[in-house]
């Protein structure tokens, strides 16, 4: 439920008090007073610059939500198109990538299985549908996600097979930048996977340092 709070009236119209209960596929615009729809957000799918006609797709229903309602609105979104959203292929530039912000693109992303996200205090766990693997400083992905998806910088890592547990599993009790820089099936910020390890309650391990690395140990048990 979103916890924005409008300014006090002496009674909001009918349409904001169903927008509380829950997102709406059919909002009457006009009949929200002028704070209402200051607040009032809406997923709403344009088309797509570089698209060619043949990889269209059909329409989709919009969904009108109040701001702080994303995660909602996404899978209410996500159940109302499921038919057209199939048609999609997200690992590319999309209608739907170029049409809402990044926060509600990662939310429909989730409700449709194509990623799963850990969020820890300063690590963001991402699993692709593919097997990809990301691991994402947290200020990376909340304030630059632009930038999230990139090797070549600081804040982000990518293990493209095994997966963060394979990867866990195929290195020995102690595992080092230096380790993990040596492992083909992994780019990036090795650092973010050293802290997804040490904070995912899956890995039993501590944090350590090797010859002024950062490093994990394992200990076995949590």
């Amino acid at each position: 439920m979103n916890t924005i709070w409008i300014a006090v009236r002496d009674k909001m119209t009918r349409p904001f008090e169903r927008l509380q209960e829950s997102p709406q596929t059919e909002v009457d615009t006009g009949q929200l007073a002028v704070d209402e729809r200051m607040v009032l957000k809406r997923i709403q799918i344009n088309g797509t610059v570089g698209v060619t006609a043949s990889e269209s797709v059909g329409s989709f229903t919009g969904i009108y939500y109040i701001e702080g309602d994303e995660q909602t609105a996404a899978e209410l979104f996500v159940d109302e198109n499921l038919e057209a959203l199939s048609q999609i292929n997200f690992s590319r530039r999309n209608p739907i990538s170029t049409s809402v912000d990044r926060l509600v693109y990662d939310w429909i992303l989730h409700f449709l299985g194509e990623r799963e996200l850990e969020k820890y205090d300063t690590v963001v766990i991402e699993r692709r549908s593919d097997g990809t693997v990301w691991c994402l400083g947290r200020r990376t992905f909340d304030e630059t996600p632009m930038r999230r998806y990139t090797e070549s910088d600081t804040g982000s890592a990518r293990i493209d097979e095994g997966g963060l547990f394979g990867l866990y599993e195929s290195s020995a009790e102690v595992i080092t930048e230096s380790t993990l820089r040596a492992k083909p099936e992994v780019a990036g910020d090795v650092r973010e996977i050293l802290d997804a390890f040490r904070q995912s309650p899956e890995f039993a391990c501590e944090a350590t340092t090797v010859d002024d690395e950062l490093a994990i140990k394992k200990t076995f048990s949590k």
